[in-house]
């Protein structure tokens, strides 16, 4: 019984993240625990359940006297998660350049062409999920199980930061093209080349957030 409850906890967190990611869910937006247990047909439980387990992603906050609401972000945050995420993608990157082979680099070259395919059918969807393929493909390359954990739980909780972000003008091809650096780097096992792409990345996005986030 108690495995059951997990699993529809589970279920319930997964679908809150993804309309958080979308922005189906705003930022402050209050979470209703007993709207959401009508729509998900299910008691408060695991209802409180999955808003715990999101706010341990940092995608919803708890106010007292008032619930759970949809975490909005401050710009000293963004710039200090931002700064993490990054920080352990070069580290992957600076031990991927060791660790690459031949079948590492096909497997990036056909996500990158998933993504110019999402790219031209203006898919934000579609580009988010194999954006996020390519960075967990490069720490397994990098093969160190604890950089990966750390970096997947710092990239859950910036997911609707970075869809914010791809939907904005040409910022899909602009991540395209860093992703395309990085891969390039890798073939040529150049590691300083490889950073310099992520910083990149990490300096347009920021700024790009920044917009968003002025405070």
């Amino acid at each position: 019984m108690k495995e059951t409850k997990k699993t529809i906890a589970l279920q319930i967190a997964e679908e809150l993240a993804q309309r958080i990611a979308n922005g189906k869910l705003s930022p402050n937006e209050h979470l209703v625990e007993t709207k959401l247990a009508e729509e998900f047909h299910t008691s408060r439980a695991p209802i409180r359940e999955a808003l715990l387990m999101l706010e341990k992603e940092r995608l919803v906050t708890r106010v007292p006297h008032h619930g759970f609401v949809v975490k909005k972000f401050s710009k000293k945050e963004i710039h200090q998660l931002y700064d993490a995420t990054f920080r352990l993608e070069e580290i992957a990157m600076a031990k991927a350049v060791e660790n690459v082979t031949d079948h590492d680099i096909q497997q990036l070259e056909e996500i990158l062409a998933g993504q110019w395919a999402a790219i031209e059918s203006d898919d934000i969807v579609s580009y988010y999920s194999l954006n996020e393929k390519f960075h967990e493909t490069i720490f397994a390359i990098a093969n160190n199980e604890f950089l990966a954990e750390m970096h997947h739980s710092l990239r859950k909780s910036s997911r609707p930061l970075s869809v914010l972000n791809m939907g904005q003008g040409r910022n899909m091809h602009a991540s395209y093209e860093e992703h395309r650096r990085q891969l390039d780097a890798l073939k040529l096992r150049d590691k300083e080349a490889g950073i310099q792409a992520i910083r990149d990345q990490e300096s347009r996005s920021l700024k790009t957030l920044d917009i968003f986030y002025p405070m």
